[in-house]
């Protein structure tokens, strides 16, 4: 094989190679979550990994979102003011829950595909 065509296939792989990483980043998908009247726009979720959540404050009062994985491992987003947005991002698979630490009956559950 000439050197020409070494380099020609090897300019084609790289160009699949990129074209795959893109693609896998433009399938992360954002879901928006309203907070309003201290519940959760909806129940529950189903996501990709790498999918974010994006949390919206639409309440008069804070709130402090949690996310629990199955293991019932914390990640807390910290204090989120009236108006503030928060984002999650999903990194793995399973199911998570996700709750206000300071209105326990704001809940809902992510599962991630």
């Amino acid at each position: 094989m000439s050197q020409n065509r070494i380099k020609h296939a090897q300019t084609w792989v790289l160009a699949i190679l990129a074209t795959t990483m893109i693609v896998a980043t433009v399938r992360a998908a954002s879901y928006d979550i309203e907070q309003v009247g201290q519940k959760f726009s909806v129940r529950s979720e189903s996501v990709k990994a790498g999918d974010t959540l994006v949390f919206s404050n639409h309440d008069d009062v804070t709130h402090n979102i949690s996310v629990f994985d199955a293991s019932d491992n914390e990640t807390n987003l910290g204090l989120q003011k009236p108006g503030e947005v928060l984002n999650y991002k999903f990194d793995k698979q399973g199911r998570f829950r996700i709750r206000c630490s300071i209105h326990p009956s704001m809940r809902m559950t992510v599962d991630v595909s």
